[in-house]
C-alpha cells in the first residue's frame, strides 16, 4: 500500500517532480560521461606506453632494475633461449622479444650527440611496439644489419634523415671503445617525448657485435590481455624457479611512473566531481520532499489520526525518495549510455598530453562498474535526502496537522 501511495504522491506535483528527476538524471549522465572519458584516457595512455616501448612486463637478471643503470653489463641474461622458451610456453604470452640497451654516441661527422641505444629483434619488436609510428623512411625489418631508426627529437637534433650515413660509438662489454658505420633507415615517435629525444633502435645482432657479447639484458613481454599482468607475472616467476633461472620481473605499472601519477591525479579530481554532483542531487530531492510536507500537512495528520504509525509516515516519504532515485537513475543511465555512444562514434580530437607527442581521439568508455556506481549514487542520495523531511513529517502533532484541513 505504501509503495502505491508513494508513487501516486510523487506525481501529484508533476512539474516539481520532473525537475527533480531531471536533476538526478543529469547528475547520472554527467558522471557517466566524465567517468567514461577518464577511463578511456587511462586505457589509451596505458596501452600507448605498453605498446610503444615498455611491454606488459620486462624480465631481467636479478638486480638489473636496481643496480643495472650503473653496471649494465654485470646483469646480463646468459641463457636467453632458455628464458625465452619458458616465457613463450605461457599461453597468455602473445609475444616476447630480447633487448639490449646501452649508452653511446651518434655522429654525423659535424655533430655528435649522446644517446640511449636499444638493440631489438625487428620481427618480434614490431609485434610488441605497435604504437610506434614511423614519421619518415621505414621501420627496422628482418635482414637489416647496419641500419638504425632514430627517435624524432634525436633526428631533429642531428638534422639526420633516412639514408644518411652515421657513426655509432659505444663501449664494449670489456670496456674498450668500438664503432660502427650505420645508416638511418627511419625516424619514429612514441607516446613519450623523452624517449624520442634520446633513443635509437638497432638490430640486436648488430648491437651484440658492437658490444662484443652474445647475451641480452631484458626480455619485453606482450600479453593477450593487460588485465592478466599480475597473474602471468606469478606464473612466470614459478616457471623461472622451476627451470633454475635467476630472473626477476617488472610489470608495466612499476615502470610507467608518469602514467600512475596521472591516474592518481585524475581519480582525485573525479572524486571531487562526484561529490559535487551528489550534493546537487541531495539538495534537489530534499527540496522536493520538504515542499511536499508543507503541502500535505493536513493529509499527514489525517493518516496519523486513522492509525498510521510514525514509522509508516517515515516509510512513505523514504519510499518517495527511493522511487525518485530509481526513476531518475534509470533515465540517467539510459541517457548517459546513448550520449556516450554518440560521442564515441564522433570522437573527441585531443592534443598530446604533457611529455608526449601523439595526438589521439578520445571516446567515452562504457564501464559497468561506473554505471552501477552512478545508479547507486542516485538512489542513495535520494533516500538520504528524504530522511530529514520524513522525520519532520512523522513528528507533526496530529491536532496541529489536522487544523490545516480547516
Amino acid at each position: 500500500m505504501y509503495l502505491r501511495l508513494a508513487f501516486r504522491n510523487i506525481f501529484r506535483n508533476r512539474l516539481r517532480s520532473l525537475i527533480t528527476l531531471a536533476a538526478i538524471a543529469f547528475g547520472c549522465i554527467s558522471l557517466t560521461i566524465a567517468g567514461g572519458f577518464i577511463e578511456d584516457t587511462f586505457d589509451q595512455m596505458r596501452e600507448s606506453y605498453i605498446r610503444s616501448f615498455l611491454g606488459h612486463m620486462q624480465i631481467s637478471k636479478v638486480g638489473y632494475f636496481e643496480k643495472g643503470a650503473a653496471r649494465p653489463f654485470d646483469y646480463m641474461i646468459d641463457e636467453p633461449e632458455k628464458a625465452l622458451g619458458a616465457i613463450r610456453s605461457n599461453p597468455s604470452v602473445a609475444s616476447a622479444t630480447p633487448r639490449i640497451e646501452f649508452s653511446g654516441l651518434l655522429s654525423t661527422g659535424d655533430t655528435t650527440i649522446s644517446l640511449i641505444a636499444q638493440g631489438v629483434n625487428p620481427k618480434w619488436e614490431n609485434e610488441i611496439s605497435t604504437f610506434v609510428e614511423i614519421d619518415a623512411g621505414e621501420n627496422l625489418s628482418e635482414g637489416d644489419a647496419y641500419s638504425i631508426v632514430l627517435g624524432k627529437g634525436l633526428a631533429e637534433a642531428l638534422a639526420a634523415k633516412p639514408g644518411d650515413p652515421l657513426i655509432l660509438v659505444a663501449n664494449t662489454r670489456s670496456g674498450a671503445i668500438n664503432a660502427l658505420d650505420v645508416e638511418a633507415k627511419g625516424v619514429f615517435h612514441t607516446s613519450s617525448k623523452a624517449f624520442d629525444d634520446r633513443s635509437i633502435r638497432i638490430p640486436i645482432d648488430t648491437a651484440q657485435k658492437l658490444l662484443q657479447t652474445k647475451d641480452i639484458q631484458t626480455i619485453a613481454v606482450l600479453l593477450d590481455d593487460t588485465g592478466k599482468t599480475d597473474l602471468v607475472k606469478g606464473e612466470l616467476e614459478t616457471a623461472f624457479a622451476h627451470n633454475g633461472l635467476d630472473l626477476e620481473i617488472k610489470p608495466w605499472y612499476e615502470m610507467a611512473d608518469f602514467y600512475t601519477k596521472t591516474v592518481d591525479l585524475y581519480r582525485r579530481q573525479f572524486f571531487v566531481l562526484k561529490l559535487i554532483i551528489g550534493i546537487v542531487v541531495v539538495l534537489s530531492v530534499f527540496n522536493t520532499m520538504n515542499m511536499s510536507i508543507l503541502e500535505r500537512v493536513g493529509e499527514i495528520g489525517t493518516l496519523m489520526a486513522l492509525g498510521t504509525k510514525r514509522m509508516g509516515v517515515i516509510s512513505l516519504f523514504l519510499l518517495e525518495g527511493l522511487i525518485l532515485g530509481v526513476i531518475g537513475g534509470i533515465i540517467g543511465l539510459v541517457g548517459g549510455y546513448l550520449l556516450a555512444s554518440l560521442i564515441s562514434w564522433v570522437g573527441i580530437p585531443m592534443p598530446p598530453p604533457p611529455g608526449a607527442t601523439i595526438y589521439w581521439t578520445a571516446k567515452i568508455k562504457i564501464v559497468p562498474s561506473v554505471l552501477a556506481f552512478n545508479f547507486g549514487l542516485a538512489v542513495i542520495a535520494s533516500v538520504v535526502s528524504s530522511c530529514y523531511p520524513a522525520l519532520k513529517a512523522s513528528r507533526l502533532e496530529i491536532a496541529d496537522a489536522l487544523r490545516h484541513n480547516i
